[in-house]
C-alpha cells in the first residue's frame, strides 16, 4: 500500500451516509451538516429506510437504490448492523469506508471475533476501511469534514501545512480545534481508531509525500506495525518535515487504559522514547505544545544553531526564559559590539543592556521597541530573536509582526500576559508569527528545529541497503557454540576455558594466568550470584580446585555443561543487550553493568540496526557511564574498544535473526585507555529453545 490509496480516500467526489437520522439535531446528523456547512464539493446521498429526504437532500433505502456508485461509505449505524452494510458495500464493489461505529475490538473477545469478520470483509473485497470505532476525518484542501468531531463545528476551515494523525478520535478532533483556534492552517486530520484498515503509519506515509504538508502532529496510543511506522517516520525525516507527537499510555495504567480504548497494547516507554530519539520524532506532553511546536515547524524551516537574542520589557521574564532555553539547549550568545554599541546609543541610560537577554525595562516607545528588535535581527551572532511580551497588546505585536515579516532569522514571541494583551496575541496569529504562551515551548520549538535537523542529517550519513547476516541454521544449544557465534560476530569475550573437572579447571587456570574467575555453566542456572555458582580471585591452582569441587557439589541435580574458566579483568562494568520489544522489534541497550543495571534502570536504547555514531550518543545518555571519561583520578576507559564491543554484539544479535528474544551480555568489561573490553558473561533467549550462558 502507498500513500496514494489515502491520497484518494481522502479526497471522495460522492459519500453515502449510511445511518443519518432525519433529526439534524441528533449527534448522527453531524457529518451531513459538517458537509454542507463547509461547501462540500461532492454528491451527499443519506441512506436511510424510513426517510424519503434529509436534510434538503433526498434519502434513499440502501445503498444499492443509489443513482451512483459513491466513493465513500460513511457507516454511523449500531454495532450489529455494521457487518451487513459493510458486505453491501463489498457487493456494490464501493472502494471506501468510514466505520464510526465503536463496540469492536477495544471491548472484549466478542468485539474482537465481530472486528475480525468486518476485517475479513474488507480484505476480500478490497476495501479501504477508516475505523472502526473513530471520528472520521477532515480533509481542508477539498473541504471534506467526513466527521463526527464536533471540531467540524468551527466556523470555517484553515487549510495549511499541518497534518494530524491521531488513533483517538476525540483527541484528534481537540488538536483540530485547536489549531483553528490558534489560526493554524491542517492540511487534514485523520482518526484511525481500531485501525482494521488505514494506521497511523499510513497518515504518516501520506503527509510525508503529501506537497502541502510540511510538518506532522500525531496523538498515538499503541503502534500496532512497529518497523512500518518506523519506515514512515523516516520517510517523514527523509522528506525534512517534523513530526510532533503526544504519546499516550506511558504510565502503568495509561498502559491499561490504552487497551480497554482502542484494543492496543501501549508499547513500552523505552522503546517508544529510543524509536524517537533516533528519527528525531519530537516529543510533547500536552495539546498546548502539540499545537503550537507543530503549528511553528509547519511554518519555520530555519535552524537556530547559535541560538537566540531574548527582548523583554521584564527582568522576571527574562530570566524565566534564559532559564529554559538553557535547559533545553538553546544558547544565549554574546551580543556583538556593534550591537551593544548601537544599543547603547539608542536606550535610555536605565535601559542600556552588554548583554543577552535584553531587558529594555517597561514605558519603552513602540517605535524605539521596535528598532531595539531590528538591531537584534542584524546581529551576525543571533540565528533567531524572542520577544517576551508581558505588556504592549495591539502595538507591540504589529512592531514584532512588521519586523519578522522582513527578518531573515526567526522573530517568535512568548506571550505572558493574559486578557489585557490578547488582542496582540490574536494578531501574532492572524499574521502566521510563532506564538507562544510560556518559555517552555518556545525554548522547545526552537530545539526541536534543530533536533529534526541534526536527525535527518544523521539519518543521511548511515549506510543504506547493508545486507543483514544470515541468521544460522539452528539457534546455538550450548555455551561452546553459543561463544563460537559470538567470536565470529566479534565479541571480545575474555580469555576462557570450558572444562569438565576440577583438576581440568586448575590447569585451565595456569594457562590462562592468575586470578581467575571459576563458574558453573548450566541452562538452569541463569544468576550464578545467587545460586552459589561462582567463585571469583582465585589466584592458585588448589584454590582453583578446592573451589571447582564446592561448584559442582552445589550443582547436583542441575543439567550442567561444564566448569568455565576465566581470566579476572579489573575496569568499568557496562551492560550490553538486545531485547524484542512486541511493536518496533530488536533494541540495542546499553546501561551501568552488575547489579546497577538492575538497581538503578539507568540505561538507553536504540532499535538496531545502530551506526557507531549512536551507540556513542548511548553512552552519553547513561549518567553513570561518565565514569569512562574518569572520574576523581580515575584513568579514562577504553571507550573505542567499548564501542567496538557493543557493535559486535549487535551484530550478534543480527546473526541469531528473528528468533532472539534476549540477549544480555553483562557485563563488558572497560579497562583503561588502550586496554580494551571484554566481555565476561552472556546470556541468550531464542523462540523455542531456550539458549543460556553465563550470568553473575
Amino acid at each position: 500500500m502507498t500513500s496514494l490509496r489515502l491520497a484518494g480516500f481522502l479526497a471522495p467526489r460522492s459519500i453515502a451516509l449510511v445511518g443519518c437520522p432525519s433529526d439534524l439535531s441528533r449527534a448522527g446528523a453531524r457529518p451531513l451538516l459538517y458537509l454542507k456547512k463547509h461547501g462540500y464539493p461532492g454528491q451527499i446521498y443519506p441512506v436511510n429506510p424510513r426517510h424519503g429526504e434529509i436534510g434538503g437532500l433526498r434519502a434513499y433505502p440502501t445503498l444499492a437504490d443509489l443513482p451512483d456508485r459513491p466513493d465513500t461509505v460513511w457507516i454511523g449505524v449500531p454495532e450489529s448492523d455494521v457487518l451487513p452494510v459493510l458486505e453491501e458495500t463489498a457487493r456494490l464493489k464501493i472502494p471506501n469506508a468510514v466505520i464510526m461505529t465503536s463496540g469492536f475490538g477495544e471491548t472484549d473477545a466478542a468485539g474482537a471475533a465481530h472486528e475480525a469478520r468486518l476485517r475479513a470483509v474488507a480484505d476480500a473485497a478490497g476495501i479501504t476501511v477508516l475505523g472502526p470505532n473513530m471520528l472520521g476525518f477532515v480533509n481542508c484542501w477539498e473541504r471534506v469534514p467526513l466527521t463526527f468531531s464536533s471540531a467540524g463545528a468551527v466556523d470555517r476551515l484553515i487549510p495549511g501545512a499541518l497534518g494530524i494523525a491521531s488513533q483517538s478520535g476525540a483527541l484528534g478532533g481537540v488538536v483540530v480545534n485547536r489549531a483553528f483556534d490558534r489560526l493554524i492552517g491542517v492540511s487534514a486530520m485523520v482518526s484511525t481508531g481500531n485501525e482494521i484498515g488505514v494506521t497511523v503509519s499510513e497518515c504518516l506515509e501520506y503527509f510525508a509525500d503529501d506537497d502541502r504538508t510540511r510538518a506532522v502532529a500525531l496523538v498515538a496510543e499503541g503502534i500496532r506495525d512497529g518497523a512500518r511506522f518506523r519506515a514512515a517516520a523516516e520517510r517523514l525525516l527523509r522528506a525534512g518535515k517534523p513530526l510532533v507527537a503526544l504519546k499516550l499510555g506511558r504510565s502503568s495504567a495509561g498502559q491499561r487504559n490504552a487497551l480497554t480504548h482502542t484494543g492496543a497494547l501501549a508499547g513500552s516507554s523505552a522503546a517508544w522514547r529510543a524509536v524517537a530519539r533516533q528519527l528525531g520524532i519530537v516529543e510533547v506532553d500536552t495539546f498546548e505544545d502539540l499545537v503550537e511546536i507543530g503549528g511553528f515547524l509547519s511554518r519555520e524551516s530555519r535552524v537556530v544553531r547559535r541560538g537566540a537574542a531574548v527582548v523583554t520589557t521584564s527582568g522576571g521574564a527574562s530570566i524565566m526564559l534564559a532559564d529554559q532555553f538553557e535547559a533545553h539547549g538553546v544558547g544565549l550568545p554574546r551580543l556583538a559590539p556593534a550591537t551593544v554599541h548601537t544599543l547603547g546609543r539608542m536606550l535610555p541610560a536605565y535601559a542600556r543592556t552588554r548583554d543577552n537577554p535584553v531587558d529594555v525595562t517597561a514605558g519603552l516607545s513602540e517605535a524605539l521597541f521596535g528598532s531595539v528588535l531590528e538591531t537584534l535581527v542584524a546581529d551576525p551572532n543571533l540565528d533567531a530573536v524572542v520577544v517576551a511580551a508581558t505588556s504592549g497588546g495591539a502595538d507591540r505585536a504589529q512592531n514584532i509582526i512588521r519586523v519578522a515579516k522582513a527578518a531573515d532569522k526567526p522573530v517568535i514571541a512568548c506571550w505572558l500576559g493574559g486578557s489585557v494583551i490578547e488582542a496582540g496575541r490574536a494578531l501574532l496569529d492572524e499574521h502566521a508569527v510563532g506564538c507562544f504562551r510560556n518559555p517552555a515551548s518556545a525554548a522547545r520549538a526552537l530545539a526541536a528545529g534543530r533536533a529534526v535537523a541534526d536527525a535527518r542529517a544523521e539519518w543521511t550519513r548511515r549506510p543504506q541497503g547493508s545486507r543483514r547476516p544470515a541468521p544460522p541454521a539452528d539457534p546455538p544449544a550450548t555455551y561452546a557454540a553459543l561463544a563460537s557465534l559470538a567470536r565470529r560476530a566479534g565479541v571480545p569475550l575474555v580469555a576462557e576455558a570450558l572444562v569438565s573437572s576440577p583438576i581440568e579447571a586448575a590447569r585451565a587456570a595456569r594457562r590462562l594466568k592468575f586470578p581467575v574467575a571459576l563458574k558453573v555453566v548450566s541452562p538452569d542456572l541463569a544468576h550464578k550470584t545467587e545460586a552459589g555458582a561462582l567463585a571469583l580471585g582465585l589466584d592458585t591452582a588448589p584454590a582453583v580446585e578446592r573451589a571447582a569441587t564446592r561448584l559442582l557439589r552445589a550443582a547436583r541435580g542441575r543439567r550442567v555443561e561444564g566448569l568455565l574458566v576465566q581470566r579476572m579483568v579489573q575496569g568499568v562494568e557496562v551492560i550490553v543487550g538486545v531485547t524484542r520489544d512486541p511493536a518496533f522489534g530488536p533494541l540495542l541497550v546499553v546501561g551501568a553493568g552488575g547489579i546497577e543495571a538492575e538497581l538503578l534502570g539507568d540505561t538507553s536504547c536504540r532499535p538496531l540496526p545502530v551506526t557507531r555514531r549512536e551507540i556513542s550518543a548511548m553512552l552519553g545518555e547513561v549518567r553513570v557511564l561518565r565514569r569512562l571519561t574518569g572520574y576523581r583520578g580515575a584513568p579514562a576507559a577504553d571507550v573505542p574498544a567499548l564501542i567496538d564491543a557493543i557493535a559486535a554484539v549487535a551484530k550478534l544479535a543480527a546473526m541469531l535473526g528473528d528468533r532472539l528474544t534476549s540477549l544480555d551480555v553483562n557485563p563488558i568489561i572497560v579497562g583503561p585507555r588502550g586496554r580494551g573490553a571484554f566481555a565476561v558473561d552472556l546470556l541468550v533467549s531464542c523462540e523455542g529453545p531456550v539458549v543460556r550462558g553465563e550470568r553473575t
